[in-house]
């Protein structure tokens, strides 16, 4: 196909899946008035958006490792490649699944009153001690609750196949609640969806869920041994999807 032709065809499908998008989130937007804090809204928000990725870009989710996703309380790690992730995330996200975002995320309009109401865990930048403090919020939820905590633990997009250093929050928040780390392996993006190119391939996504990793009596000196362990995890199988040594996988320190 020309390339004119291929950017124009990529260009009208995202315009879909904006569009799908934003109905998909005035309906929620709604629907959080008289559902708020209920667990399964931001689950059934998820999955209403890959469906829309689904149909528009022809691009499905195949979840692999399923047995593995065992119950809560636990936190969810993922790779983070791109801010179209969420997008494809339906297929795995649990039903009482929470983020972390900060409270400033209310001011925005529309968007913050559906963060808010899926009841996850706003964080105040400005307060000092135990309410400021997004690990303490975190593992108060864990310990109230039998939900998961779901994180990017990268703390950023890696912008490709390969992947960044993990940070040490969501090992932190395991391991001071002393709750299982579910990892989840999303495969690199480029094979139905190359963004930098603007070419929509469509096809199969992977997402494999690995083995949880208990944290018990584990304490903050064992982070580094613990985060070092799921980081060669993430490196095995991403080298998989890219045929390459899992040293090339870069983790940057």
């Amino acid at each position: 196909m020309p390339r004119i032709l291929r950017r124009i065809q990529y260009n009208i499908k995202m315009a879909l899946v904006a569009i799908w998008c934003t109905l998909v989130s005035i309906v929620f937007y709604l629907l959080s008035f008289p559902f708020k804090h209920r667990k399964w809204l931001a689950w059934a928000y998820a999955k209403s958006l890959n469906f829309g990725v689904h149909v528009a870009l022809r691009i499905k989710v195949k979840v692999i490792g399923r047995e593995h996703m065992i119950a809560g309380p636990a936190v969810v790690i993922m790779n983070h490649q791109s801010n179209f992730d969420p997008l494809l995330q339906g297929p795995v996200f649990p039903k009482n699944a929470v983020i972390i975002g900060k409270k400033e995320l209310l001011k925005i309009p529309f968007w913050g009153r559906l963060f808010y109401a899926s009841n996850n865990i706003m964080v105040d930048r400005q307060a000092k001690g135990k309410n400021g403090s997004s690990i303490e919020l975190a593992v108060e939820r864990l310990q109230n609750d039998d939900g998961y905590i779901w994180i990017f633990p990268e703390g950023t997009r890696s912008q490709g196949g390969k992947m960044k250093a993990f940070k040490y929050g969501a090992f932190q928040i395991a391991v001071r609640a002393q709750v299982p780390i579910i990892p989840m392996v999303s495969k690199p993006l480029k094979a139905v969806l190359d963004i930098p190119s603007k070419t929509a391939k469509g096809g199969l996504h992977e997402i494999k869920i690995l083995e949880s990793i208990s944290t018990i009596g584990m304490n903050d000196d064992d982070l580094p041994d613990l985060i070092e362990r799921c980081e060669n995890l993430y490196k095995q199988e991403l080298s998989k999807y890219l045929s390459c040594s899992p040293d090339e996988i870069f983790v940057a320190r």
